[in-house]
């Protein structure tokens, strides 16, 4: 299978990956013939690329590091605990049986990305619109988590950091809904109230028995800046605690590829560009190096252009070396398809690089 723009999508074509709403429900099965009435239903739903069956890529099996009923099961749980929370504003803390499903929830993460031993994002995840607010605060939990086993955490770390990460936004029950999904840029007045969710959340979080507070820092830290100029407080440097400059990577990161009602989703390959771009300002610049081995700047089944002219589908990303792909070579460097296409290795022919991204 490859990954294709919705609006270059031919009809007819294959879906290749079925796509799922954040509690669970199928929205269209892989092995779907695109039809119009279909490809509307996708756009409306805010998908902007889908995963096409492709014969030349049909070896290609592409798994996310988490089940589905591991995502589906944590979705659901970070869902349910703010609706709780935000039912009752006068809670001291997390409602005390939330904290053991939220534990439940990171040690079922940990153990689905150690028993996959893939401690790398090499996939394209496809997110419907109305699915952000969950689906980020479960995306960004597993991103710190796979984060920090490559940067060697221990196990104690490991549960406090996930589960800061998996509560990062909790503030956000207690901005108004309009000003979160404003389309267009925030007043001054409404910026300054959705900048108070992270010291909202952290009055939530500090005063959960059970919770450590390294976990609530992150959430209240999580927008702070390596040189000074986040917010609440405007911490720079190591000031700011460990998790949460590793969090507020993973934030930044999959905020950036997710659509979003006032920006489409960036590609996978700008978004580290940014993240690297702002290392030393907005971030640690040696987490930031670190990061970058932790998601593939060309996801399987990326269609790229390579600098001999000829175009391929990434097949295969080296763990040791993300930006250097396997490609499955389809067409040559004058634009004809391939009768038989072949396999390179970028990590071998240093010489060769991706100048272009397609269909993103």
């Amino acid at each position: 299978m490859r990954k294709m723009l919705l609006t270059n999508v031919q009809l007819g074509m294959i879906l290749g990956r079925s796509i799922t709403s954040a509690d669970g429900t199928l929205l269209l099965g892989a092995g779907a013939k695109l039809t119009p009435r279909y490809i509307n239903h996708l756009q409306n739903l805010g998908i902007t690329s889908v995963y096409i069956w492709d014969e030349r890529t049909a070896d290609l099996e592409i798994k996310e590091p988490i089940s589905d009923r591991t995502r589906l099961m944590a979705a659901s749980a970070i869902r349910e605990v703010m609706a709780e929370l935000r039912d009752d504003f006068q809670s001291n803390g997390i409602i005390p049986h939330n904290l053991p499903r939220l534990m439940a929830v990171v040690d079922d993460i940990l153990n689905d990305l150690l028993s996959a031993g893939k401690l790398i994002m090499d996939f394209f995840e496809i997110k419907t619109s109305d699915d952000y607010t969950f689906l980020h605060s479960v995306n960004v939990c597993v991103l710190t988590l796979i984060f920090g086993l490559r940067l060697g955490c221990k196990e104690k770390e490991l549960r406090e950091l996930g589960l800061g990460a998996l509560l990062h936004d909790i503030g956000k029950i207690f901005i108004p809904t309009e000003i979160i999904t404003k389309p267009g840029p925030l007043t001054r007045e409404e910026w300054e109230i959705m900048t108070r969710h992270t010291s909202l959340g952290f009055d939530i979080l500090r005063k959960s028995q059970g919770l450590s507070l390294a976990a609530a820092h992150i959430s209240y830290q999580h927008h702070e800046r390596y040189d000074g100029t986040g917010y609440p407080r405007g911490l720079a440097g190591e000031d700011i605690h460990l998790y949460a400059r590793i969090t507020s990577i993973c934030d930044v990161f999959d905020a950036l590829t997710s659509n979003r009602n006032y920006r489409k989703a960036y590609p996978v390959h700008e978004a580290l560009e940014y993240i690297l771009g702002n290392g030393n300002s907005h971030f640690d610049y040696h987490l930031v190096s670190k990061f970058t081995k932790c998601v593939a700047m060309y996801p399987l089944g990326t269609e790229v252009r390579l600098s001999n002219g000829t175009v391929g589908i990434v097949i295969g990303v080296p763990p040791q070396m993300p930006q250097r792909p396997f490609v499955r070579v389809i067409k040559d460097e004058k634009g004809r398809e391939l009768d038989s296409p072949y396999d390179l290795s970028l990590l071998e022919l240093p010489h060769v690089v991706i100048t272009a991204v397609l269909n993103s």
